[in-house]
């Protein structure tokens, strides 16, 4: 499994796209309790559901993982896991998958500076009194000691997508390959 994991706007969704669309990767997708923004589509971007359908998948043991962050629940379910897999996960997320599945978990940190961050939140319309707090947040969040591994770290600065998208791909290719 190949999973990606970064602050908001880091990149990590583009990414995760492109490695789908270009090398046939398959997009897990996780469930969350947040509101669904205008572009996303359910069962597609999240697997959107109430508070109480989340926890009833909880108690069904139907999750992985499972985190709550700002205020919302997310979960990646067991059924959403697989070899040719790319997983968006946070911090918590990425270290419960590579604790129950070390071998066949390859751990990608994308690193993108905080104002090219907040553009990017400001450009797909995220409420903008959020995004400070969203900023703050990520930075205890999303620092790179609180992950128990991490297998390489890209800096999603002045590259483009479709670069950093072929970087991971070959670098899974090796670690596929045990390299």
């Amino acid at each position: 499994m190949l999973v990606i994991v970064g602050a908001s706007a880091s990149g990590k969704t583009e990414i995760a796209n492109t490695l789908v669309s270009k090398y046939a990767y398959i997009k897990s997708v996780t469930t969350t309790t947040r509101q669904k923004r205008v572009h996303e589509i359910n069962h597609v971007h999240y697997h959107f559901v109430s508070k109480e359908q989340f926890e009833t998948l909880k108690t069904q043991g139907a999750f992985i993982e499972t985190t709550r962050y700002q205020e919302h629940y997310y979960g990646l379910q067991i059924n959403e896991i697989g070899s040719n897999q790319v997983i968006i996960l946070d911090s918590n997320g990425c270290n419960a998958l590579y604790r129950k599945y070390p071998k066949e978990t390859c751990i990608i940190f994308i690193k993108s500076d905080k104002e090219m961050r907040q553009t990017r939140m400001l450009s797909r319309g995220d409420d903008i009194h959020l995004i400070s707090k969203r900023l703050e947040q990520d930075d205890i969040t999303f620092q790179v000691s609180n992950l128990d591994k991490i297998h390489i770290i890209i800096n999603n600065h002045h590259q483009t997508i479709q670069s950093i998208a072929e970087e991971i791909h070959h670098f899974y290719q090796r670690f596929l390959k045990g390299e």
